[in-house]
Protein backbone atom coordinates (compact mmCIF):
# COMPACT_ATOMS: atom_id res chain seq x y z
CA UNK A 1 0.00 0.00 0.00
CA UNK A 2 1.26 3.43 -1.18
CA UNK A 3 1.75 6.09 1.50
CA UNK A 4 1.91 9.83 1.64
CA UNK A 5 3.60 12.04 4.04
CA UNK A 6 2.72 15.43 4.21
CA UNK A 7 4.96 18.65 5.39
CA UNK A 8 3.80 22.25 4.58
CA UNK A 9 4.22 25.55 6.53
CA UNK A 10 0.11 26.36 6.02
CA UNK A 11 -0.43 26.12 9.45
CA UNK A 12 -3.81 24.22 10.97
CA UNK A 13 -5.73 27.31 11.61
CA UNK A 14 -7.10 27.58 7.98
CA UNK A 15 -8.75 24.96 5.80
CA UNK A 16 -6.10 24.48 3.33
CA UNK A 17 -4.35 21.45 4.56
CA UNK A 18 -8.01 20.15 4.80
CA UNK A 19 -8.37 21.10 1.03
CA UNK A 20 -5.07 19.95 0.01
CA UNK A 21 -5.82 16.36 1.35
CA UNK A 22 -9.39 16.16 0.56
CA UNK A 23 -8.13 16.25 -3.14
CA UNK A 24 -5.59 13.62 -2.27
CA UNK A 25 -8.39 11.82 -1.45
CA UNK A 26 -10.71 12.70 -3.84
CA UNK A 27 -8.29 11.78 -6.85
CA UNK A 28 -6.82 8.83 -5.81
CA UNK A 29 -8.79 5.67 -7.10
CA UNK A 30 -7.40 3.35 -3.22
CA UNK A 31 -7.45 4.15 -0.14
CA UNK A 32 -3.96 6.46 0.57
CA UNK A 33 -3.34 6.70 4.44
CA UNK A 34 -1.73 10.20 4.74
CA UNK A 35 0.66 11.27 7.95
CA UNK A 36 1.57 14.79 8.62
CA UNK A 37 4.81 15.04 9.02
CA UNK A 38 4.29 18.87 10.15
CA UNK A 39 2.47 22.01 8.86
CA UNK A 40 4.55 24.55 11.42
CA UNK A 41 7.16 25.08 9.37
CA UNK A 42 7.98 28.84 9.28
CA UNK A 43 6.46 30.91 6.07
CA UNK A 44 8.47 30.62 3.53
CA UNK A 45 11.15 29.18 4.91
CA UNK A 46 12.27 26.45 2.36
CA UNK A 47 15.49 25.99 4.36
CA UNK A 48 13.20 24.76 7.46
CA UNK A 49 11.46 22.41 5.27
CA UNK A 50 14.80 20.88 3.80
CA UNK A 51 16.09 20.28 7.04
CA UNK A 52 12.98 18.51 8.44
CA UNK A 53 12.21 16.45 5.43
CA UNK A 54 16.13 15.65 4.93
CA UNK A 55 16.30 13.95 7.98
CA UNK A 56 12.81 12.33 8.51
CA UNK A 57 11.71 11.12 4.74
CA UNK A 58 14.36 7.84 5.70
CA UNK A 59 12.46 6.28 8.30
CA UNK A 60 9.06 5.60 5.85
CA UNK A 61 9.23 2.51 3.05
CA UNK A 62 10.55 2.71 -0.05
CA UNK A 63 7.66 3.73 -2.33
CA UNK A 64 6.37 6.50 0.14
CA UNK A 65 4.95 9.71 -1.67
CA UNK A 66 6.35 12.81 -0.12
CA UNK A 67 4.27 15.94 -0.49
CA UNK A 68 5.98 19.04 0.55
CA UNK A 69 3.61 22.12 0.02
CA UNK A 70 5.89 25.45 0.45
CA UNK A 71 5.89 28.81 -1.79
CA UNK A 72 3.62 27.63 -4.07
CA UNK A 73 3.32 31.23 -5.86
CA UNK A 74 7.18 32.21 -5.74
CA UNK A 75 7.32 28.98 -8.26
CA UNK A 76 5.23 30.07 -11.15
CA UNK A 77 3.13 27.22 -10.63
CA UNK A 78 5.87 24.70 -11.54
CA UNK A 79 5.88 21.42 -9.72
CA UNK A 80 8.59 18.96 -9.74
CA UNK A 81 9.00 15.09 -8.77
CA UNK A 82 11.70 14.31 -8.12
CA UNK A 83 12.71 10.47 -6.74
CA UNK A 84 15.55 10.15 -4.62
CA UNK A 85 16.64 6.62 -2.71
CA UNK A 86 12.93 4.87 -4.25
CA UNK A 87 11.41 8.03 -2.55
CA UNK A 88 8.77 10.16 -4.29
CA UNK A 89 8.99 13.78 -3.96
CA UNK A 90 5.79 15.94 -4.85
CA UNK A 91 6.93 19.91 -5.13
CA UNK A 92 7.27 23.11 -6.37
CA UNK A 93 10.32 24.44 -8.15
CA UNK A 94 11.63 26.64 -5.21
CA UNK A 95 14.90 25.39 -4.50
CA UNK A 96 13.95 22.80 -2.13
CA UNK A 97 15.12 19.88 -3.39
CA UNK A 98 18.71 21.06 -3.80
CA UNK A 99 18.86 22.07 -0.52
CA UNK A 100 17.24 18.88 0.92
CA UNK A 101 19.67 17.14 -0.89
CA UNK A 102 22.50 18.79 -1.56
CA UNK A 103 21.89 19.39 -5.44
CA UNK A 104 18.57 18.77 -7.56
CA UNK A 105 18.37 14.33 -7.88
CA UNK A 106 18.95 13.67 -11.35
CA UNK A 107 15.82 12.18 -11.32
CA UNK A 108 14.03 15.41 -11.29
CA UNK A 109 10.92 15.88 -13.38
CA UNK A 110 8.67 18.77 -14.42
CA UNK A 111 5.26 18.06 -14.44
CA UNK A 112 3.36 18.15 -18.00
CA UNK A 113 1.06 21.81 -17.69
CA UNK A 114 -1.93 19.86 -18.64
CA UNK A 115 -2.23 18.63 -14.50
CA UNK A 116 -1.37 22.22 -13.92
CA UNK A 117 -3.91 24.44 -15.80
CA UNK A 118 -6.79 26.49 -14.27
CA UNK A 119 -5.47 25.01 -10.52
CA UNK A 120 -6.03 27.81 -8.02
CA UNK A 121 -3.22 29.05 -6.29
CA UNK A 122 -2.99 25.80 -3.51
CA UNK A 123 -2.34 23.80 -6.27
CA UNK A 124 -4.83 21.23 -4.56
CA UNK A 125 -6.39 19.18 -7.91
CA UNK A 126 -2.97 18.71 -9.46
CA UNK A 127 -1.27 17.60 -6.39
CA UNK A 128 -3.85 15.17 -5.84
CA UNK A 129 -3.79 14.16 -9.63
CA UNK A 130 0.02 13.70 -9.49
CA UNK A 131 -0.09 11.06 -5.94
CA UNK A 132 -3.00 9.58 -7.64
CA UNK A 133 -0.91 8.86 -10.88
CA UNK A 134 2.19 7.59 -8.86
CA UNK A 135 -0.37 5.45 -6.27
CA UNK A 136 -1.29 3.28 -9.36
CA UNK A 137 2.73 3.40 -10.27
CA UNK A 138 2.67 5.20 -13.34
CA UNK A 139 6.40 7.02 -13.95
CA UNK A 140 7.08 10.51 -13.62
CA UNK A 141 7.94 10.17 -17.14
CA UNK A 142 4.27 9.04 -18.23
CA UNK A 143 3.19 12.49 -17.18
CA UNK A 144 6.17 15.04 -16.39
CA UNK A 145 9.35 15.93 -18.18
CA UNK A 146 13.16 15.52 -17.16
CA UNK A 147 14.42 19.20 -16.21
CA UNK A 148 17.80 20.36 -15.55
CA UNK A 149 16.61 24.09 -15.03
CA UNK A 150 15.11 23.78 -11.51
CA UNK A 151 15.62 26.22 -8.98
CA UNK A 152 18.88 26.21 -7.30
CA UNK A 153 19.80 27.29 -3.88
CA UNK A 154 22.88 26.23 -2.01
CA UNK A 155 23.40 26.30 2.22
CA UNK A 156 26.03 28.72 3.92
CA UNK A 157 28.73 26.29 4.32
CA UNK A 158 31.20 27.00 7.24
CA UNK A 159 34.62 28.74 7.14
CA UNK A 160 37.85 26.19 8.00
CA UNK A 161 41.15 26.59 8.61
CA UNK A 162 43.78 24.90 10.41
CA UNK A 163 42.59 24.89 13.87
CA UNK A 164 39.38 26.58 13.15
CA UNK A 165 36.08 26.13 12.09
CA UNK A 166 33.39 29.30 11.87
CA UNK A 167 30.15 27.65 11.20
CA UNK A 168 26.25 28.81 12.13
CA UNK A 169 22.83 27.68 13.69
CA UNK A 170 20.75 26.46 10.84
CA UNK A 171 17.82 24.98 13.43
CA UNK A 172 16.22 25.48 16.25
CA UNK A 173 14.32 22.39 17.28
CA UNK A 174 10.94 22.53 19.76
CA UNK A 175 13.08 22.39 22.89
CA UNK A 176 15.69 25.28 21.83
CA UNK A 177 18.25 22.78 20.84
CA UNK A 178 20.65 24.69 18.30
CA UNK A 179 21.93 22.63 15.43
CA UNK A 180 24.46 23.78 13.68
CA UNK A 181 26.30 23.08 9.94
CA UNK A 182 29.46 21.66 11.46
CA UNK A 183 30.15 17.59 11.30
CA UNK A 184 32.07 15.74 12.96
CA UNK A 185 34.27 14.96 10.21
CA UNK A 186 35.21 18.49 9.66
CA UNK A 187 36.00 18.62 13.69
CA UNK A 188 38.06 15.88 12.89
CA UNK A 189 39.82 17.24 9.92
CA UNK A 190 40.63 20.65 10.97
CA UNK A 191 41.35 20.43 14.93
CA UNK A 192 41.74 16.50 15.30
CA UNK A 193 43.27 15.46 19.25
CA UNK A 194 43.78 19.21 20.34
CA UNK A 195 41.99 20.65 22.80
CA UNK A 196 39.22 22.93 21.32
CA UNK A 197 37.04 25.37 22.46
CA UNK A 198 33.62 25.84 21.14
CA UNK A 199 31.80 29.55 21.11
CA UNK A 200 28.13 30.39 20.34
CA UNK A 201 26.07 33.23 21.45
CA UNK A 202 27.32 33.47 25.26
CA UNK A 203 28.14 30.16 25.93
CA UNK A 204 31.35 28.07 25.42
CA UNK A 205 32.16 24.05 25.46
CA UNK A 206 35.16 22.69 25.18
CA UNK A 207 34.05 18.80 25.02
CA UNK A 208 31.84 16.85 22.44
CA UNK A 209 29.33 14.78 24.89
CA UNK A 210 27.70 11.80 23.64
CA UNK A 211 24.01 12.58 25.69
CA UNK A 212 22.19 15.53 26.67
CA UNK A 213 22.86 14.07 30.27
CA UNK A 214 26.12 13.89 30.20
CA UNK A 215 26.16 17.01 31.97
CA UNK A 216 24.11 18.31 35.05
CA UNK A 217 20.68 19.99 34.56
CA UNK A 218 21.16 23.77 33.71
CA UNK A 219 24.74 23.25 32.07
CA UNK A 220 25.53 23.50 28.39
CA UNK A 221 26.45 21.10 26.58
CA UNK A 222 28.05 20.18 22.66
CA UNK A 223 26.89 16.30 21.19
CA UNK A 224 26.27 14.74 18.20
CA UNK A 225 22.84 14.96 16.94
CA UNK A 226 21.16 12.56 14.68
CA UNK A 227 21.39 14.97 12.07
CA UNK A 228 25.17 14.27 11.53
CA UNK A 229 25.62 17.93 12.85
CA UNK A 230 27.24 19.37 15.86
CA UNK A 231 24.01 20.35 18.67
CA UNK A 232 24.21 22.65 21.05
CA UNK A 233 21.96 22.24 23.87
CA UNK A 234 21.29 22.93 27.69
CA UNK A 235 20.71 19.68 29.59
CA UNK A 236 16.78 20.18 30.35
CA UNK A 237 17.04 23.82 29.58
CA UNK A 238 16.64 26.13 26.53
CA UNK A 239 19.70 27.07 24.41
CA UNK A 240 17.91 29.75 22.46
CA UNK A 241 16.55 31.60 25.04
CA UNK A 242 19.59 31.24 27.45
CA UNK A 243 22.31 32.10 24.57
CA UNK A 244 20.45 34.31 22.48
CA UNK A 245 20.28 32.16 19.90
CA UNK A 246 18.86 32.28 16.50
CA UNK A 247 19.20 30.73 12.68
CA UNK A 248 22.65 32.16 11.56
CA UNK A 249 23.84 33.14 14.74
CA UNK A 250 27.66 32.02 14.25
CA UNK A 251 29.44 29.32 16.05
CA UNK A 252 33.11 28.90 16.13
CA UNK A 253 35.23 26.13 17.39
CA UNK A 254 39.12 26.95 18.09
CA UNK A 255 42.17 24.92 18.84
CA UNK A 256 42.56 25.66 22.48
Amino acid sequence: MALVTFTSDLGIRDYYVAAIKGAIITYCEQVVPIVDVTHSIMPFDIKEAAFTVRNSYKYFPKGTIHVVHMSSTDAKRRLLVSIVDGHFFVTFDNGFLSLAFEKTPHETYEVNEELTVQSTPLMEAAIGKIVNLLVQEYKPSDFAHLTTEAVHLRLIQPLTSNGRILGSVIHIDNYGNAITNITPNMLAHYIGEKKFNIYVGVGQINEISEQYDNVEEGELVALLSKTGFIEIAICKGRADKLLALRVGTPVQITVD
